[in-house]
């Protein structure tokens, strides 16, 4: 059987069709194959007509709610981005067959309770069968997991002894809009069982190696600096992935022996926060408190619910976002240090040349990319496989890539805190 190299399944939806046109216009698009896949045929057949796709793109039409189709089109690819949701609905017959039969795998998922569940039911199946499986390789969590680990690479080249950070916060500063999809994902948190969100209040949810206790806040400032802001709205998920990220290390370098050699990690008193960046710590406690408010109301009152079902985005739909608009920018400014006496501190500025479903595409397309093409230079963590995150499997491979596609640029430098705004 003839495989394709990436198979986009739910193409035809908003994010799916971002990352279909990203990949047909690809500068390596004559090295790989590609395949689209869906629900409904006519509209997988519309899809490659209104973005004029070549002749040799395949299309495969399939039924989610039956296994056993799930299980032929995916045997059909070598790596899946796959872009179903609500993924807690649909998406988990994807992932248990790409485990059982080592097809690699990333998603545009923002859903900790269902990768939580992932880990679960599919970690030892996917690193028995060596299958890379990366949940949110999108705008959740790749600039959140990349930032922090640019900071921590930085420092681990400063220090001749082993690495130990301590805390390290980003600030982001990113435009508003919100797609169908993502608004059926967050009206679809009211159908959970209470069971399954029991504790997901905890960054290190989704790692069994725990940290240091997280301090809540509603206002937040930048250290060493006068950045600041109030709580991420996405916080909840990409501070989740930060920390598995920095459990998956740590666990690695305290039960493998490399020969000797130094195995990358953060250290274990390491501690991640993000904010979003307003001009005030004024205007971070004000939109942290009607964020809280409002995700209060839409969890817990159906009419609230009702109205943005009737009258939200519907799936299918988002707002206008292009690619090549480099006026529109995601910005994420991380400070990081090293724990223990005498600390260095470095500073992060990450640049993404896009809006976030753009940048949604980019991330989940070239994580897919590296998997296929980098296979043997992935950290040993990808590719022992597992139920993994962006930079704890793709690591330089993905950061690579991302600035070689132009829409990521970054600068890393040493702070010097006697000379900034220094806070607490």
């Amino acid at each position: 059987m003839q495989k394709v190299d990436v198979l986009v399944l739910g193409a035809t939806g908003y994010t799916g069709q971002l990352i279909v046109e990203y990949l047909e216009k690809h500068p390596s698009r004559h090295t790989f194959t590609l395949g689209i896949g869906g629900r409904s045929l006519s509209k997988l057949q519309k899809l490659s007509k209104d973005l004029s796709l070549s002749s040799s793109v395949s299309i495969y039409p399939f039924d989610i709610s039956d296994f056993g189709s799930v299980t032929e089109v995916v045997q059909k690819a070598r790596v899946v981005i796959n872009c179903i949701g609500p993924f807690w609905k649909w998406s988990t017959p994807i992932v248990r067959a790409c485990a059982q039969h080592n097809v690699h795998y990333v998603d545009t998922t923002g859903e900790p309770w269902w990768i939580r569940d992932l880990i679960r039911n599919y970690d030892y199946q996917a690193m028995k069968t060596k299958t890379i499986i990366i949940p949110a390789s999108g705008f959740d969590s790749v600039p959140s997991d990349l930032t922090a680990y640019l900071s921590a690479r930085a420092l681990a080249k400063r220090r001749d002894i082993e690495l130990s950070l301590g805390r390290s916060v980003t600030g982001i500063k990113a435009g508003v809009g919100l797609s169908g999809g993502t608004l059926a994902t967050f009206l679809s948190v009211s159908e959970l069982p209470p069971s399954q969100l029991e504790g997901i209040r905890d960054p290190y949810w989704l790692t069994a190696v725990k940290g240091l206790p997280p301090t809540f806040r509603l206002a937040y400032t930048l250290p060493y600096s006068k950045i600041h802001g109030g709580i991420s709205i996405m916080g909840s998920i990409n501070e989740k992935i930060v920390n598995r990220t920095w459990g998956l290390l740590e666990a690695r370098a305290q039960s493998v022996d490399d020969g000797g050699e130094s195995t990358f990690r953060y250290g274990p008193n390491f501690r991640y926060e993000e904010f979003t960046v307003l001009p005030s710590r004024i205007f971070g406690l004000i939109f942290s408190i009607g964020l809280l408010l409002g995700m209060g109301a839409m969890t817990l009152l159906p009419p609230v619910r009702w109205f943005l079902q009737k009258f939200g985005a519907q799936p299918g739909t988002g707002p206008k976002q292009a690619f090549g608009d480099t006026n529109k920018t995601i910005q994420m400014i991380n400070v990081t240090s090293t724990d223990g006496p005498n600390p260095d501190h470095v500073k992060t500025d990450v640049t993404f040349h896009g809006e976030a479903y753009v940048i949604t595409a980019v991330t989940a397309a070239e994580s897919a990319l590296a998997i296929l093409f980098d296979h043997g230079q992935l950290p040993k963590l990808g590719q022992a496989g597992g139920i993994l995150t962006p930079m704890s499997a793709l690591g330089d491979t993905l950061v690579k890539r991302l600035l070689n596609s132009s829409y990521l640029t970054y600068e890393t430098h040493t702070l010097h805190p006697k000379d900034s705004h220094k806070t607490k």
